[in-house]
């Protein structure tokens, strides 16, 4: 029997769904699932009216790089922030994840590096190795709120091997924003060393006190600069796949319609229901905002009187990492999925290991997601407490 590449020995499984066997032998039990970034949301009533009106004579190939109008419109929303912006320089994507395998499978050869902000979205690490390429993290403390590390410890973590910065604005996993100040800094930073960045923003119309800088905003990170867009949270719509790998680099986009071709072109379905959410009024936006605002509101207020849980409040997406009075968050969050219930009612979270490049570094830490209505979200809360002193109890 032939063995597998040394490459799929490297895939880990996500630390986000982890728990989900667990949860399934306990039918009996409602669980608050805030371990995983699905919105409950509705989806805005034009993408579904969208999808109902669709109604072609054949389900057709279509372009590499995205049918032309949803380009066009990708392009026109995006240009709030780059008025420059043309349909050339969008591609449309399988989903923010594919757009983000395309980028560091056309930034870095094999065994090249990319620094990533730590704790990062646990699915960075399985995109990297499917392009055969390795993250360097580079550490950030909830004590400091997430900040991008300084110019220093940017400078010290580079090799020979460095090709790409990946980061995620506003953060997942810690809700963090990076402000204009150190955005600025990391393109300098870019420019001077020739690195791209890969600027995942799927979560950037979801902010709480100041919006953060696209890095379609830095005219001299152009060249280098790749921003990654989808239609998941904003708009709720995960189940579409839908999203946006842009770039004013020429020759990268070029590489984008190549590497598309291989896999022939997005949904149709898909692009059409875009089309429906990148028209919608400004008034989406704030209200979107609002609403996980309010989301955050409860889930803080319910954490912070636990004893013992660390909390930074987050600035924008709607995720945030607390830090539990326990030695290992995996085996609490077990314990909860596995044993615990109060009045029939649980909690599934998602344990911090997984957002690390060494588990073992996010032991005391949970991500949650405040992806439910604040009722729900203060229910959650609580049930961590209840569960803290039951799993201390044991």
């Amino acid at each position: 029997m032939p063995s597998l590449s040394r490459r799929s020995a490297k895939l880990r499984s996500s630390a986000i769904r982890k728990l989900d066997a667990l949860v399934a032998q306990r039918p009996q039990t409602r669980f608050y699932r805030v371990n995983i970034g699905q919105p409950d949301v509705p989806t805005p009533k034009p993408m579904l009216d969208a999808i109902a009106a669709f109604n072609p004579a054949v389900l057709a190939y279509g372009p590499a790089s995205g049918i032309g109008a949803c380009r066009e419109a990708a392009a026109a929303y995006h240009a709030r922030w780059a008025p420059e912006l043309q349909p050339e320089h969008v591609a449309v994507t399988t989903g923010g994840s594919e757009a983000l395998i395309f980028a560091i499978a056309l930034a870095c050869d094999t065994d090249d590096e990319i620094l990533v902000p730590e704790p990062y979205y646990t699915n960075y690490h399985g995109f990297a190795t499917t392009a055969g390429a390795r993250l360097r993290p580079l550490r950030t403390h909830l004590e400091r709120g997430f900040a991008l590390p300084t110019r220093e410890e940017l400078e010290a973590a580079l090799t020979p091997h460095t090709r790409a910065i990946l980061l995620a604005n506003p953060g997942n996993p810690t809700g963090a924003i990076y402000d204009r100040e150190q955005m600025a800094s990391l393109v300098a930073f870019a420019v001077e060393h020739d690195l791209f960045i890969l600027s995942d923003e799927v979560y950037r119309r979801i902010w709480f006190d100041q919006p953060p800088p696209s890095i379609l905003e830095f005219p001299e990170a152009r060249q280098l600069a790749v921003c990654i867009d989808s239609l998941s949270k904003t708009w709720s719509a995960c189940g579409l796949r839908l999203g946006f790998l842009i770039s004013f680099n020429e020759e990268l986009m070029a590489a984008v319609e190549r590497l598309g071709q291989s896999r022939l072109g997005p949904q149709p379905l898909a692009q059409e229901a875009a089309l429906a959410a990148l028209s919608m009024p400004e008034s989406h936006y704030e209200e979107t905002r609002l609403i996980y605002r309010d989301r955050i509101d409860a889930l803080m207020e319910a954490l912070e009187p636990i004893e013992g849980v660390e909390v930074h409040r987050p600035q924008g997406a709607f995720y945030l990492m607390a830090r539990l009075p326990v030695e290992d968050t995996e085996d609490f969050a077990r314990f909860m999925a596995a044993e615990f219930e109060d009045e029939g009612e649980s909690v599934v979270v998602a344990p911090g290991g997984g957002f690390f490049s060494n588990p073992h570094d996010g032991r005391h830490l949970i991500r949650l997601a405040a992806v439910l209505e604040p009722a729900k979200l203060r229910r959650a809360g609580e049930l961590i407490g209840l569960g803290l002193q039951a799993y201390k109890a044991r």
